[in-house]
């Protein structure tokens, strides 16, 4: 597919749950033939997702991404309701572009609370795209290294990103993602066997209870990161968005 031309992108300005969210806007030059959300991880930060969104706009997409409640320019805490920023962010990205759907791509955490706010607004997504989503026991993994290595107040912590976690524990202890992925189509997943953080073996769940179409990426090597750094996953996400656009 030959790129299209795009416009640099501006800055978007996201409300959710009375917070201002900081978002970057990617457009293609003319009109947009769909959206595309993308939601980075536990401590990352929308700059970390620019390719992909430069990518999504030479596609002809308009894409949208965001620093969550408690990341990047954001403020807050990243909290059990952290799927609202994505349920508003991918709002906003209708507004501002006018795209005729919307498609969300989400990393880790990302993919976690993405795949709740599509469970929550139907309707809403007209495809996903999750990468190494997170399940409740590794994002509580996670929480704790966090808080066993960054000291409450330091900086290192506002770049690492500010949880609720007494709010956040039990919620996670509860969170069973295969139920909510049950019976959800339209969804392209992407997990290296070799992820250290979040293991291989909960996507292989969520991929069995997913109703058709769906696909399921397993790359051999790369770790935590790989898929969202595969050139191969990412031109997936684009053809996949593009395919379940109907």
């Amino acid at each position: 597919m030959d790129a299209e031309p795009t416009v640099p992108p501006e800055p978007l300005t996201i409300e959710s749950d009375g917070l201002e969210l900081a978002g970057l806007l990617y457009r293609p030059a003319g009109a947009p033939r769909g959206g595309l959300l993308v939601c980075h991880g536990a401590g990352s930060r929308k700059e970390n997702h620019a390719l992909m969104g430069e990518q999504a706009a030479a596609a002809g997409l308009a894409a949208l991404t965001f620093d969550a409640r408690g990341h990047g320019e954001s403020p807050g805490v990243f909290g059990p309701d952290g799927w609202r920023d994505a349920a508003a962010a991918g709002e906003a990205l209708l507004a501002a572009s006018r795209a005729p759907w919307l498609a969300a791509r989400g990393a880790s955490m990302g993919a976690c609370f993405l795949l709740l706010a599509a469970r929550a607004r139907p309707g809403l997504f007209r495809s996903l795209v999750l990468l190494c989503p997170a399940d409740g026991a590794s994002l509580l993994a996670g929480l704790d290294e966090l808080e066993s290595v960054v000291e409450p107040g330091s900086h290192l912590a506002e770049y690492r990103g500010r949880f609720d976690a007494a709010a956040l524990r039990p919620f996670l202890r509860r969170l069973d993602l295969v139920e909510a992925a049950r019976g959800m189509p339209r969804v392209l997943l992407a997990h290296a066997r070799d992820d250290e953080a979040v293991p291989f073996a909960h996507s292989e769940r969520l991929a069995r209870v997913l109703a058709p179409p769906a696909r399921f990426i397993a790359l051999e090597s790369g770790g935590h990161h790989g898929p969202g750094r595969s050139p191969e996953v990412a031109a997936a996400t684009i053809e996949w968005v593009l395919e379940q656009a109907g």
